[in-house]
């Protein structure tokens, strides 16, 4: 007995199984399959008109396959065609809302964390500040100014306003900040 038939002067392989069907061949089936669940959910059809439409859309494409493994692949697929619909119907807004929340809550939380490691960090602006005001940073002050600190030093303490004017805005940083607090 030959494997072949010949239908419509076309030669068929007749003992193909769902699995040998080329890719394109069951993308276009599975696409059918997910039309025909549209409208058994939209039209109200029955498991066997919905699969008839289904069966039909093979035959027209001359695609040989078993009739019960189409029938086996359509109702183990229906759950992801119920998603599928479900997914589509959503309005896409919701999705950008809901990145829009997911993004906003990371942000949230990493400047929480930067927040609380700034509050931390106010024994080191503290540390700065009594050296500031102490009578080290005086002699350091004046060595500078009488050329004792190599030239390449980078200044930014031994200048009076540099560190006045961090403090001040730490001191206006701090005020937002427990303002938050409260």
């Amino acid at each position: 007995m030959s494997k072949h038939k010949m239908v419509n002067g076309k030669l068929l392989q007749m003992n193909k199984t769902y699995k040998d069907l080329k890719n394109r061949q069951k993308d276009k089936i599975a696409g059918w399959m997910y039309e025909a669940y549209k409208r058994q959910i939209n039209e109200g059809l029955g498991n066997d008109e919905a699969f008839a439409l289904v069966m039909d859309k093979i035959n027209e494409a001359q695609i040989w396959v078993p009739e019960y493994e189409v029938e086996q692949k359509y109702n183990a697929m229906k759950s992801r065609f119920k998603n599928r619909l479900a997914a589509e119907s959503i309005p896409q807004h919701i999705y950008q809302m809901e990145a829009i929340l997911d993004t906003a809550q990371q942000k949230m939380d990493a400047l929480e964390q930067r927040i609380a490691d700034y509050k931390e960090y106010q024994t080191k602006i503290q540390e700065l500040e009594a050296y500031y005001t102490s009578q080290q940073w005086k002699e350091d002050f004046d060595l500078d100014e009488e050329g004792k600190f190599p030239k390449r030093l980078k200044r930014g303490v031994l200048s009076e306003d540099g560190i006045y004017n961090m403090l001040e805005r730490n001191k206006e940083i701090m005020k937002i900040l427990d303002g938050f607090d409260s």
